[in-house]
């Protein structure tokens, strides 16, 4: 096969397995699989790389012959030795280096002499079996053959950047699609949900484009209006029933975590050691005693539910909380508990950290137990 077409079908090869695969593809990826599907053809002199090394290519053909050693798979492993460092590098530049060198072998196949693939057997590998069917050289056939793989470069380039589940999913909207893509890419970059569902409660219909907080039951907690709703397809657990989601990336997220141990300490103590003008979100559980019963019969909700601070037996569970979820146990003490505070950060934005803290004055003894003192 000819230069052109050699490149065009290892292009072809690199961005198909992108689709497929999920790698991003860069242009180092892609320029070593292009510069190692010409590889083979170093035994060739009149060849491009054969003029270029011309030291390797004169003797190589002399002593081996054209299509022999380095189209066999003694010439892969030797690629394969040698491409070996670039493993340390990036796993993604050694398979891209053996894979295009494997490119240049599989297309020649198509050649009427076909490939000595276990040279230094006899046996040689052509595909199709029928002679009439298998390509010369810079014949037409083959000049049809590169349109094509042209038109599939070409075709393929955007869908290497998306992976064919996520492509597919951008296409039909599938919410389940969306859900699978966001376990493989949160905490990554900033998200929103392009989302057109059905409230739960009141049958409105919503259409949004909703930032992503979360994961939650097999969906998504999402903010809308400000206020986090849970978006999938149980109405026992979620608010929101999606007829149709899109996945929107948005900008490269960090995100900075830090552990607080609440004995002894109130929710209003730690919200206050957080700068409320910055993203941030609270997970994790504080057991609080069981008092003012009607000021919490209203938040007694199912564990089954969503909701950022669910309250139940004594323990508040926290699922990407903030302050505004937390009123009525702003001032309970805390018995025992941990609290994982998340801040998102966008490029540039420098890190954050917890300050001082101001607790209000709490009677510490629980009404209970006053009587016995």
């Amino acid at each position: 096969m000819t230069l052109g077409t050699h490149l065009a079908f290892a292009s072809v090869l690199y961005l198909g397995g992108a689709t497929l695969f999920g790698y991003r593809p860069d242009a180092i990826s892609w320029a070593l699989a292009a510069i190692a599907s010409l590889l083979p053809d170093i035994d060739l002199p009149p060849a491009r790389i054969g003029r270029l090394f011309w030291f390797v290519s004169v003797p190589l053909e002399r002593r081996f012959g054209h299509r022999t050693l380095t189209h066999s798979a003694i010439g892969i492993a030797a690629v394969a030795l040698l491409a070996a460092p670039l493993w340390f590098v990036s796993p993604l530049y050694f398979w891209s280096a053996v894979g295009g060198y494997w490119s240049h072998l599989w297309i020649d196949m198509l050649n009427i002499r076909g490939v000595d693939l276990f040279w230094p057997s006899p046996v040689r590998l052509v595909t199709p079996g029928n002679r009439n069917w298998r390509l010369a050289v810079g014949s037409k056939g083959e000049m049809v053959l590169l349109a094509g793989l042209l038109g599939l470069t070409v075709a393929l380039y955007p869908l290497s950047h998306l992976g064919f589940r996520d492509a597919l999913q951008a296409l039909l909207k599938s919410f389940d699609i969306a859900v699978e893509q966001y376990a493989r890419v949160s905490g990554t970059h900033w998200y929103e949900l392009e989302l057109t569902a059905t409230d739960n409660l009141t049958l409105e219909r919503i259409a949004c484009r909703c930032p992503v907080v979360g994961t939650w039951k097999n969906g998504f907690i999402v903010l809308h209006q400000g206020q986090p709703r849970a978006v999938g397809k149980s109405e026992a657990q979620h608010n929101l029933l999606p007829v149709a989601a899109r996945l929107i990336q948005g900008e490269p997220l960090r995100v900075v975590a830090e552990r607080v141990a609440m004995p002894g300490h109130t929710l209003r103590w730690l919200v206050s050691r957080i700068d409320q003008s910055r993203p941030y979100y609270l997970l994790g559980e504080v057991e609080i005693p069981d008092g003012r019963g009607p000021a919490l019969a209203g938040r007694l909700d199912s564990v089954e539910s969503y909701n950022p601070a669910l309250y139940r037996g004594g323990v508040l569970r926290l699922h990407y909380a903030r302050a505004q979820e937390l009123g009525p146990w702003l001032d309970r003490i805390a018995v025992r508990g941990e609290v994982v505070v998340q801040f998102w950060l966008k490029p540039g934005e420098t890190a954050v950290t917890l300050g001082a803290g101001d607790e209000k004055e709490v009677e510490k003894i629980p009404e209970q137990l006053k009587r016995f003192l």
